[in-house]
């Protein structure tokens, strides 16, 4: 029995790992290497061409004209490694933010290692009275609840791994709340917008998005041209990206054309603001 054809995910991302390493591939070639006709592949190419990741020609595609490709990330690294990975950066992102919230007492967070790295500095910075903190994250919840700060954690299906609460409950819950801002982590960030791993936390993303004055993304730069499961937010959704350093051109271009705002974080130094493109 001939074996079945890899999911289209998979076939894209090694679609893009060849444009990488040798800048053009044909439909013939691809379609051989994956068992797979024709019109299949030309309808992974018209996917990929959509999301600005390559540009067909006859034949086949090419790299983009404008600069590396985006990367496909399939599936999500432990809560744990991702912690340690570029812990400085995190550090350096959070404590940027921390400073931006001066005067914002009803805060949303949700999952992610940088969001976590952020609430350690607000509980740590001796935080204001009055302070209300809502997540879906127990991590956070620990962390601010151990503070003084006066937490709220919805009903809902616990996420073993990273520890979040997720599914209708909290969707329901948080659709009737407003907050002065809130705090968003994510998987890659492109032109076409930002990405988690998870559907059930980016529907979380999404409500918080929709009940906050202000959304504020953090997000270091080893996230910049990287895809994964669920686009859950165009650039214009987000007032605000922290990060550690200035992100590609065109990126940069697209926050701009978004309305967008950048702050770039020092990770040696005490981190500044240097950039505002709102």
């Amino acid at each position: 029995m001939a074996a079945s054809p890899p999911p289209a995910q998979i076939r894209m991302e090694a679609i893009l790992a060849r444009l990488n390493d040798g800048g053009s591939i044909t439909v013939s070639e691809i379609a051989r290497s994956f068992g797979i006709s024709d019109m299949t592949v030309r309808r992974d190419l018209a996917e990929l061409e959509r999301n600005g990741l390559l540009e067909r020609v006859h034949g086949g595609a090419v790299a983009p004209l404008r600069g590396p490709l985006a990367v496909i990330d399939d599936a999500e690294p432990a809560f744990e490694q991702r912690l340690r990975h570029n812990a400085p950066a995190k550090r350096a992102i959070a404590m940027a933010a921390a400073g931006l919230l001066t005067g914002r007492m009803t805060l949303a967070m949700d999952v992610g290692t940088t969001v976590l790295e952020l609430a350690r500095r607000v509980v740590s910075d001796k935080p204001p009275k009055g302070l209300r903190l809502f997540t879906n994250s127990l991590r956070v919840a620990q962390l601010s609840a151990r503070a003084g700060v006066t937490t709220y954690l919805p009903g809902g299906l616990v996420r073993g791994e990273e520890m979040s609460l997720t599914g209708q409950a909290v969707i329901a819950e948080y659709s009737n709340l407003y907050f002065d801002a809130v705090l968003l982590g994510a998987s890659g960030l492109t032109e076409e917008g930002i990405f988690d791993y998870a559907p059930e936390e980016a529907e979380i993303k999404r409500v918080f998005i929709k009940r906050a004055a202000q959304r504020i993304l953090l997000i270091d730069a080893s996230k910049f041209r990287r895809l994964s499961t669920v686009c859950f937010a165009s650039l214009s959704d987000i007032d605000l990206v922290v990060t550690d350093a200035p992100p590609p051109d065109d990126l940069v271009e697209a926050l701009k054309q978004a309305g967008t705002g950048l702050v770039v974080a020092d990770p040696v130094a005490e981190p500044v603001r240097v950039q505002d493109l709102v």
